[in-house]
């Protein structure tokens, strides 16, 4: 019985999965098809089922949605109707870092770093201010009209 295995890169946020057969189980994590970086880590995800039900299909297709279209690794879903979920995107760390600035400056050089981000956001704007006008503008198509084309009615 094959297995499956899915890996991530942390350098460059490429997702892959890998089918291994049973001699093959103790294999160490291949390296990254896309930066070629060798210290990748295995992601665990919840088992398929093939035949689930609507509402587990639906969801299932709503994340691979997720993942493939808008880049999302995580998504911390709150049960109320009102609550907004929790999203951690690929490109995001899903663990603060420690800082390699502190024993470069000392926090004067952190401080100065963190002045230099606001400024820059507050002059030019953020990265959503960007994509609401690449969107207006046509320059790149609406992923969430793209993504209703592309999934099929699940009653």
């Amino acid at each position: 019985m094959p297995i499956r295995r899915t890996y991530a890169c942390p350098d460059c946020n490429h997702f892959w999965e890998v089918v291994l057969d049973m001699s093959q189980s103790d294999a160490p994590s291949p390296s990254c098809p896309a930066c070629d970086t060798r210290d990748t880590q295995q992601v665990f995800k919840a088992p398929g089922i093939i035949n689930s039900s609507p509402h587990s299909r639906a969801q299932a297709l709503t994340e691979d949605i997720l993942a493939n279209d808008y880049h999302v690794a995580d998504i911390d879903r709150d049960r109320r109707h009102e609550a907004k979920p929790k999203v951690r995107y690929k490109d995001q760390a899903s663990t603060v870092m420690p800082s390699s600035w502190t024993n470069v400056g000392g926090p004067d050089v952190m401080n100065a770093a963190i002045a230099t981000g606001r400024q820059t956001r507050l002059e030019f704007g953020s990265g959503l201010d960007v994509l609401q006008a690449n969107l207006k503008s046509g320059a790149q198509p609406d992923l969430i009209e793209v993504s209703k084309k592309r999934s099929p009615k699940i009653w």
